[in-house]
């Protein structure tokens, strides 16, 4: 049963355009930069390309990972896709086709995340400890001194050079390529994933130990926010950079992080059920915030007018990823292998 007010939700803020059944947990799920694809990787390590037709969709199964698969991204172009998979390798794929261009070696059993940069065709990959960069022909241009522990998170600095990868004892940040020693941040505990504000001067982390941790880059001051109810595991900001939504439990935790961050002031709580959490996503260009439960239901809030869910429907799973395309489309990946994409009104 909902546990919000069904006159406060808009109807038809969530249109369903289209679905499909890939038929497996989808672990990840990406646009192209034109929105014309998606490309999915399933749990067992199948990977998808679907072509959307506005109404509807195709899909078809373009190749696997041995063993599981982690992470997709595009080239910023839209001309490439990566995977990472549980098999030590990093596959690249023709993002119009769908035909297999290279395997990489990363370096490790398990590839956590591969992930093109926004800036330039350079793609990082995270195995065990070590972080790599491939040029666009595939050649190693960096190879990472090895991490404190097997790297959690990697994120590209969203506006100028450096990756940023979150391990165990803190975050570091590897300035460039083409040399200089890797700038650390270091605190006690594991970083399970990190965030960079959308202006670049500060760095959010969820911890093991359900807790927050806020560093900024300028200074290296940092600070942590326990009290969470679990693992904090979700994070993103607004498109602003003012407030960061955060996940451990079944509420969005929202800081309002103007001035000199989150410290001494008192978080807003959203919640609409009591379901955990499973993803939460800002809107790319508005004000909008999606967030999925694991009762399989999603809501739409927009955080900085009230703390209502403004929208909601129930989908068939639980939500396994969570995708905004230009602030207009939401894709959805669920455990039970359905893909659906939603119009939102603006």
């Amino acid at each position: 049963m909902l546990d919000v007010d069904p006159s406060k939700l808009r109807k038809g803020l969530l249109s369903e355009s289209w679905y499909v059944d890939l038929a497996d947990y989808v672990i990840d799920l990406q646009w192209s930069p034109s929105a014309a694809r998606l490309a999915a990787v399933s749990v067992e390590g199948a990977v998808f390309l679907i072509e959307d037709l506005g109404d509807s969709a195709t899909f078809k199964m373009i190749g696997s990972h041995v063993g599981g698969a982690n992470s997709v991204s595009w080239r910023r172009d839209g001309a490439k896709f990566a995977t990472a998979g549980h098999d030590g390798l990093v596959k690249v794929w023709d993002g119009t086709s769908g035909t297999p261009i290279r395997s990489l070696e990363a370096g490790n059993a398990w590839v956590t995340k591969a992930l093109y940069s926004p800036r330039c065709n350079v793609l990082a990959t995270a195995a065990g400890r070590q972080l790599k960069l491939f040029s666009d022909d595939h050649k190693v241009i960096y190879d990472s001194p090895d991490h404190p522990s097997t790297i959690a998170d990697i994120a590209w600095n969203p506006r100028g050079p450096g990756i940023a990868a979150a391990a165990n004892r803190g975050v570091t940040l590897h300035l460039s390529a083409a040399g200089g020693e890797p700038r650390r941040f270091r605190w006690k505990g594991s970083s399970l994933v990190l965030k960079w504000s959308p202006d670049a001067r500060h760095l959010a982390t969820g911890r093991q130990d359900a807790a927050l941790h806020y560093c900024s880059i300028a200074t290296g001051k940092s600070a942590q926010i326990s009290g969470y109810a679990t693992k904090v595991q979700l994070l993103d900001w607004d498109a602003g950079g003012r407030y960061l939504a955060t996940g451990g439990g079944s509420s969005i935790v929202l800081w309002d992080c103007g001035g000199d961050g989150p410290m001494g002031g008192q978080p807003t709580q959203l919640e609409a059920r009591s379901g955990k959490l499973t993803q939460i996503a800002f809107q790319p260009d508005g004000p909008l915030l999606a967030s999925t439960d694991a009762d399989g239901f999603v809501f739409l809030w927009e955080p900085a007018k009230h703390d209502q869910a403004i929208g909601g429907v129930l989908l068939s799973s639980a939500a396994s990823c969570l995708r905004w395309i230009h602030g207009k489309r939401l894709a959805i990946g669920q455990e039970d292998g359905t893909v659906v994409v939603f119009g939102v009104e603006t």
